[in-house]
């Protein structure tokens, strides 16, 4: 156990090994030059070791000094962030949180999750930043960023998954007045099949069959280089799109959208709350992922077994004259 004269000739050898001197460290400290170098020399004589080399001018580390000094130094500043986490707990969140997300996901999921914390605590201010591109979180100067997939190299930080993005094979009602809705993965190919344009490219939707993960490539005559207007052609009856349940849910819930082949349904994208590493968190921050985090309660990150979506493969009511 350390105790106070322990620590006190730690933090006096480490302002002494700063300052080069024990007067300027002594001024530094608030003490008087003979309390500093009698304190230093306690802690020589119980580790019966010598930690500096004197002469009437100049106070140099030994050997032994330098190598205690790299400990010393990590042990009080890991006993300073340990007092930082307290205090910092004990504070109201303030300051200006930066936070990034993708643009769709962040503006119907994200901002609606913090900005409530700004009326709770009117000293947070809060920045939505939207990007499709990753934005530096070192060099950005933001506190907090929500990545979709791979959160990235963890060198310089810290990865929390906050659950998983949960995918929904569906189509409007009124399009399902004029087909049948799909029983296998297989009938699929008789349907329309809606595509989200990245780089380029189609993306495969990702589905299960059995206990196996499969990528199924749809046959889009219609692809859109964004999520809501894949939607909004799914809404229109276009066909059958693969889409996040955070997105449709509501339109699930009302039966304007119609959940088909839920147990083919794959495992979606990881969301992953990502900052950079720090030895004390801001409570900010701290307040910002702990809402995300409880938030998870939300359908949208919740899978339906097919008796769970009151939608599942329902009967449809067809218009007149359809």
């Amino acid at each position: 156990m350390i105790n106070t004269d322990r620590l006190n000739g730690i933090r006096a050898f480490v302002q002494a090994a700063q300052a080069g001197g024990f007067s300027l460290a002594a001024e530094q400290l608030g003490l008087s030059r003979s309390t500093v170098g009698k304190a230093v020399a306690r802690l020589e004589a119980r580790l019966q070791v010598t930690l500096f080399l004197r002469t009437t001018r100049t106070l140099s580390l030994t050997s032994e000094g330098r190598q205690f000094y790299q400990d010393c130094v990590q042990i009080l500043a890991n006993l300073d962030a340990a007092e930082n986490r307290l205090t910092t707990q004990a504070q109201q969140p303030s300051g200006r949180l930066r936070v990034a997300a993708p643009p769709l996901f962040g503006e119907k999921w994200v901002m609606p999750q913090l900005l409530p914390l700004t009326r709770r605590w009117p000293g947070l201010a809060l920045e939505m930043l939207f990007s499709v591109k990753r934005i530096d979180l070192a060099s950005g100067g933001t506190d907090l960023a929500i990545r979709i997939g791979d959160p990235g190299p963890h060198n310089d930080l810290t990865a929390r998954l906050l659950g998983q993005q949960r995918l929904v094979l569906c189509a409007s009602a009124d399009y399902f007045c004029r087909l049948s809705q799909p029983a296998t993965l297989g009938d699929l190919r008789a349907h329309a099949q809606l595509g989200l344009l990245e780089r380029g490219r189609s993306q495969p939707w990702l589905l299960r069959s059995g206990d196996e993960d499969i990528h199924w490539q749809p046959a889009d005559r219609l692809r859109f280089s964004s999520m809501s207007a894949v939607c909004s052609a799914a809404l229109a009856g276009y066909g059958i799109a693969q889409l996040p349940r955070w997105l449709v849910g509501d339109d699930l819930a009302s039966g304007r959208l119609v959940e088909v082949l839920a147990e083919s349904a794959g495992e979606g994208l990881p969301v992953y709350a990502v900052w950079l590493k720090t030895a004390a968190m801001p409570q900010r921050l701290r307040v910002a992922i702990d809402t995300l985090m409880a938030a998870l309660s939300d359908t949208g990150f919740r899978v339906y077994p097919p008796s769970g979506n009151p939608n599942h493969n329902k009967s449809v009511a067809c218009r007149n004259g359809e």
